[in-house]
């Protein structure tokens, strides 16, 4: 009976057209997943590590495949009002209730195997250099593990709520509810699929790893510091937290299972409530009141009978939105979501960094309204498909009202929605402000958010009504609705890169306080246009196939389309033609011909073929940039800028040189160059190179002028390019980048080691084998005019400001040659000076934004005399900081001039003083690229970003300490080391800093630590010295330095022991294990206390074949404390200590105190290499 009862019920499951199209669209959805990257290169496409991750996310998905059986299957009892013949039969109330189950769990099961069988056969067709040993457990085992309790404990809630409810529209809201429950795991687990979650300090505790339904928040914690060989080849057992999670949920579903069959009542629905006495009463009453017939005029036509109607029907689809429980929970839900969002936006970012809650942060967040598509699919359904649910479609459609009337209440409630959803939004925008004490509410960005967040909903709205009515079936137009949804949310990353191929998709758009949407939002209304043209016509075409009473299929409703239209629909659909027409070709004009688009493919194949092209010519001699003189015009206006200038160009070559080789950026739109003495010039159109032959060679020594003009356009139909934006207020442009640059550049080639090997190219060289050590240094002087409003912030000492033709110019020139780094900003800026030892000091910044000033004053002054006591004289009389807006990253540094980003610099709330200000940090880490970068500039060789990023990470410590003491720094090298090792295992095999290259947590957070604990051996001095000898050394007009240089120096006067900490912090890559554990503590006679402490010590190297243990042989820090030390967010204050040698793993040691200790440490202050700093630190008892 039970496996009989079970069959018919798989093979209801099998017969419906929604689960034949769910096998076909998930086999295709882990075909596709293979195209993700969750690794870097070296982790394989089929490593257990990557297919655990994409299993788990695909179990994701069968959120919506529940969802929609369960509102199809499982209900359809209800649906199909056969619940009291059905329970007059035999079948009883257990195996009913079990069958039903049992049937949702194996069937969404089946969905989601098919999708990791097509993982797996995609995995097979990757290169075979990208691919591991094959090996089926590495498949079936997350299959099991993480997807089977994902889907049971996903098919148990929806079951139980649509058993127990048997309302279709609870089971959506238990949908997005499950939905939710994954967003919040991910936010508060520091899912790595969240972005910038590995920069954020937190650590989830059990609770929040236990809270995560799906599994995924304990798999990316403990897997987080696994090297490149454990992902490969090691599987995710059932151990640790991660055991108890699945232990957990598995109980909740059990559970979940237990009570819907307790309450589950096996009788029909309409018997579930009885009448009370007095609303039978009531009934009966109706029943026998009598109303006399009456006849009344009907009219048919005419605006306004079709006002009449439209009212009346879109109050009925309002009523049957708004009116209901499930919406309200589903903006209940809504709320909760954004809130939390938010709150780990503004208090959770990066470094753990509060941001003020001001409307130019919060707005950034409220933009994100993607996951709203969901509900719209959902309720878009609802309204289509609400007569036909409740059978009263013939006598609806067989009224005289028009096809347009229906529609157009249906699309305006979706608009309603919509607002709803914003209007949400912004309220919980609004109270974020005034709960946090902001009482000057912006109100106009925030209303703009109708249209900037609100319109590409509607949009998707339009096309969900579209879909739900071109296909008859209620749930499977639903699972199309999904995969479009997932289609336009993903487009991107399956190879449909261009906006006009992307439905109601615009290029990122962001609001700053300085430039507003700005004439970004330019291109933002003419997709809008687009868009809005396309989704008229798709509703011209949804409101011709209309139902109209009668169930037609697929091919019937197609071929209805344009038959019943009158002229004024032909003529509505001809205009949305030919606007849709006419504004897809300016885009494309805009995009393609004058940006010069390139999707990913063709921006590879061009640089493949540049490489082919000219790399043999990589060593041609060519002359040197030795001075520049520039004229330059912003038009923000116009979104362009232009640039006429010259430059004297020596031969340092030693051989005489004939032909001039010069290449333009090809952001550039148009450029032209000129140099008197040239015989002939040729311009490769393609790669926009330039070939100049001289009519007499330019000999060794000997220089000449070129001239060059160049226009570059900057409109919002480009990709953004943060170190090249032309914005109405707050320009910042890093020229060098986009002049003419001479010779080959190898920033044209591509470092994608697959495409490069089947083109035939060997691997990328990234650094040349023989650095270039001479400086080149130049001259710089230039001219820019902008805005009459706006002030230019440029490299260089201002000569003299003027106003003349409604523009304002600024003439800047250098004092002395610099590097060839030439950035400026042009903005509406608030100016604060102040003198310190003779250099001036500014601070340009954005009215209103002044919250953080007096920190960066504060970090360029104590950043300065740290310089100049224990480095070298900084050489200007001037240091500027100017505010820009908040689209790139924290801060960069430019002789003599600093610029830092409008969020992370002037908008940081540094109130609370028991956390480490940021600001100031950064301020003193761009101040100290004074020294390390433009005063000392490494050559081009691997652990040239040791001698700049590195040394001024070093530099910054130094000064926090120096200013706040060392118990405030050590929150500071806490964190540094957590980041460290949340980021290190995410990027390929570490190189260690003497060769690191472009691993950013290598140079950063580990090059300051390291560089930190070394002057805590060698002492501070020591180091200092160091650094003053390389610059006298190394810095112009000297050899530029090599990251071997410092070594060098760092070994003079130290010890053997010392110069084999150097020779393994910088040369190998070590890390330590250390702990404490204090076995007694005994008063003696004389009133002190003596400690018996146990250290163990691991130090092990990471190598490419694993990790290698190394002999102990260092100084640590011991400490002991009168208070309860934390490990993290606090200042320890120890009242002894004192370094001690190790040299071995596990020591036994007495130590006698003068006062009784509550908690003792090693490494107090955190500044070594160690994963786990937890057990560092103790208590005593």
């Amino acid at each position: 009976m039970l496996r009989s009862m079970l069959w018919f019920e798989l093979k209801y499951h099998f017969s419906q057209i929604l689960f034949k199209i769910a096998i076909l669209l998930f086999f295709i959805l882990g075909m596709m997943s293979t195209t993700l990257n969750f690794g870097n290169e070296e982790v394989h496409k089929n490593a257990p590590y990557v297919v655990s991750t994409m299993v788990g996310l695909l179990a994701l998905f069968s959120i919506f495949v529940s969802t929609l059986f369960c509102a199809n299957v499982v209900l359809r009892d209800t649906t199909y009002q056969m619940e009291s013949l059905l329970f007059t039969t035999g079948i009883k109330r257990l195996p009913y209730f079990l069958i039903r189950i049992v049937g949702l769990i194996i069937s969404v099961f089946i969905i989601l195997a098919i999708a990791v069988l097509g993982l797996l056969m995609a995995s097979l067709f990757q290169d075979a250099a990208q691919l591991g040993p094959f090996n089926p457990m590495y498949f079936l085992q997350p299959l099991f593990v993480l997807a089977l309790p994902t889907v049971v404990l996903i098919s148990n809630l929806l079951f139980a709520v649509a058993i127990l409810s048997r309302n279709v529209k609870l089971v959506y809201v238990s949908g997005v509810l499950l939905y939710v429950l994954y967003l919040l795991g991910s936010i508060l687990g520091n899912s790595p699929l969240i972005a910038n979650s590995a920069l954020k300090l937190t650590e989830p505790d059990l609770l929040t790893v236990l809270a995560d339904p799906f599994g995924l928040a304990p798999f990316f914690q403990e897997t987080r510091s696994w090297t490149i060989a454990q992902r490969n080849g090691q599987l995710f057992g059932l151990q640790g937290d991660f055991l108890l999670n699945r232990l957990a949920w598995t109980g909740v579903a059990i559970v979940l299972l237990a009570v819907s069959y307790r309450y589950f009542k096996f009788r029909a629905s309409s018997t579930l409530k009885s009448k009370t006495p007095k609303e039978k009463k009531e009934k009966m009453a109706g029943v026998t009141d009598k109303v006399w017939y009456r006849k009344r005029a009907v009219q048919t036509s005419g605006n306004s009978y079709y006002r009449a109607i439209f009212r009346q029907q879109l109050k009925l689809e309002i009523s049957a939105v708004f009116k209901h429980l499930p919406f309200f929970l589903m903006l209940l839900i809504w709320a909760f979501l954004m809130t939390i969002e938010l709150k780990d936006h503004l208090f959770s970012g990066f470094y753990d960094i509060h941001s003020y809650p001001v409307a130019e942060v919060i707005i950034e967040q409220l933009m994100a309204v993607r996951p709203a598509m969901l509900l719209i699919v959902f309720y878009a359904a609802e309204l289509i498909c609400r007569e036909r649910t409740v059978n009263i479609q013939s006598l609806i459609y067989s009224s005289p009202a028009p096809n347009l009337i229906f529609w157009a209440s249906k699309a305006v409630t979706l608009g309603l929605m919509v607002m709803a959803i914003i209007s949400l939004n912004i309220g919980i925008g609004i109270a974020t402000q005034l709960v946090n004490g902001q009482f000057g509410i912006d109100l106009p960005p925030y209303l703009s958010l109708y249209y900037y967040s609100g319109l590409p909903l509607f949009l998707f709205a339009l096309l969900v009504v579209f879909i739900q009515t071109l296909i008859p079936n209620k749930y499977l137009g639903m699972m199309v609705n999904l995969t479009v949804a997932g289609l336009i949310s993903f487009s991107r990353s399956i190879g449909i890169e261009h906006y006009l191929l992307r439905y109601a998709s615009v290029p990122h758009l962001e609001y700053s306080r300085l430039n507003g949407f700005g004439h970004y939002a330019m291109a933002f209304n003419w997709y809008m246009i687009y868009w809005t043209a396309f989704a008229l016509m798709l509703s011209l075409l949804s409101i011709s196939m209309w139902q109209n009473g009668r169930q037609h299929g697929f091919r019937e409703r197609i071929s209805s389309i344009g038959k019943h239209w009158t002229n004024t629909g032909r003529l509505a659909f001809s205009i949305s033609l030919i606007v849709w027409l006419g504004s897809g070709a300016y885009i494309y004009h805009q995009t393609n011909m004058i940006g010069k688009y390139k999707n990913s493919q063709a921006r590879l194949d061009w640089q493949l073929r540049y490489e082919k092209k000219y790399k043999a010519l990589d060593s041609l001699p060519q002359p040197v940039i030795s001075a520049i003189k520039t004229q330059i015009a912003l038009y923000p206006q116009d979104q362009k800028y232009t640039v006429s200038g010259s430059y004297l160009m020596k031969n340092e070559s030693g051989k005489p040189i004939s032909k001039i080789w010069l290449n333009i950026d090809q952001e550039v739109h148009s450029a032209s160059v000129n140099i008197p003495t040239a015989s002939k010039q040729l311009h490769d159109d393609e790669f926009d190179q330039y070939w100049i032959s001289l009519k007499q060679p330019l000999l060794p020594g000997a220089s000449l002028p070129v001239q060059f003009s160049m226009e570059v356009i900057r409109s919002g139909f480009m990709p953004f390019n943060n170190e090249n934006s032309l914005l109405r207020n707050g320009s910042y442009i890093e020229l060098e980048k986009y002049l003419p640059s001479v010779g080959y550049n190898s920033g044209n080639e591509s470092d994608d080691a697959v495409a490069r090997k089947k083109a035939g190219l060997p691997e990328v060289q990234v650094m040349k084998s023989i650095p270039n050590q001479q400086y080149h240094l130049v001259d710089y002087e230039s001219t820019i005019s902008t805005l009459p409003d706006q002030y230019v912030v440029s490299v260089g000492n201002l000569q003299r400001s003027w106003t003349a033709n409604k523009r304002r110019y600024f003439h800047y020139k250098t004092e002395k040659p610099v590097n060839f780094m030439l950035a400026f900003s042009s903005a509406r800026y608030t100016q604060t000076k102040a003198l310190h030892k003779g250099m001036e000091l500014t601070v340009f910044y954005q009215e209103e934004h002044e919250y953080n000033v007096p920190a960066i004053l504060q970090g360029m002054k104590d950043a300065l005399d740290y310089g100049n006591q224990h480095f070298s004289p900084y050489p200007l009389k001037q240091l500027s900081f100017a505010e820009i807006p908040q689209y790139r990253g924290a801060a960069t540094a430019y002789p003599g001039v600093l610029f830092g980003s409008e969020k992370i610099i002037f908008l940081s709330d540094y109130r609370d003083t028991s956390k480490v200000n940021y600001t100031y940090a950064t301020t003193a880490h761009e101040t100290a690229h004074q020294w390390w970068a433009n005063q000392l500039s490494p050559a081009n060789a691997p652990g040239a970003a040791f001698l700049t990023e590195s040394l001024a990470k070093y530099t910054e410590a130094k000064v926090i300490e120096h200013r706040f003491g060392k118990a405030y720094l050590s929150a500071y090298l806490k964190a540094d080391n957590l980041l460290y090792f949340n980021l290190r295992n995410m990027s390929g095999q570490e190189l260690p800093l003497s060769a690191t290259i472009d691993q950013a947590f290598v140079r950063y957070q580990k090059g300051g630590l390291s560089l930190y604990a070394i002057s805590e051996a060698i002492g501070e001095e020591g180091l200092s010295a160091a650094l003053r000898r390389l610059l006298g050394k190394h810095s112009a007009p000297g050899k530029k330095a090599l990251a071997e240089d410092l070594i060098r120096e760092l070994y003079v006067g130290a010890s053997d022991q010392q110069q084999q900490f150097i020779d393994e912090t910088l040369r190998k890559v070590v890390s330590y294990s250390l702990k404490i554990k204090a076995l007694n503590c005994k008063a003696l006679a004389d009133g002190r206390y003596r400690v018996t402490l146990q250290i163990n010590i691991d130090k092990n190297e990471s190598q490419a074949s694993g990790q290698k243990a190394l002999a102990v042989n260092e100084d640590f820090d011991i400490a002991f404390f009168d208070h309860q030390a934390g490990t993290r967010d606090q200042r320890p204050k120890p009242f002894y200590l004192q370094k001690h040698h190790f040299n071995k793993k596990e020591t036994m040691m007495t130590i006698v105190l003068d006062k009784k200790p509550k908690s003792t440490g090693i490494d107090p202050y955190g500044y070594v290499l160690d994963e786990d700093q937890r057990d560092n630190i103790q208590e005593l008892k």
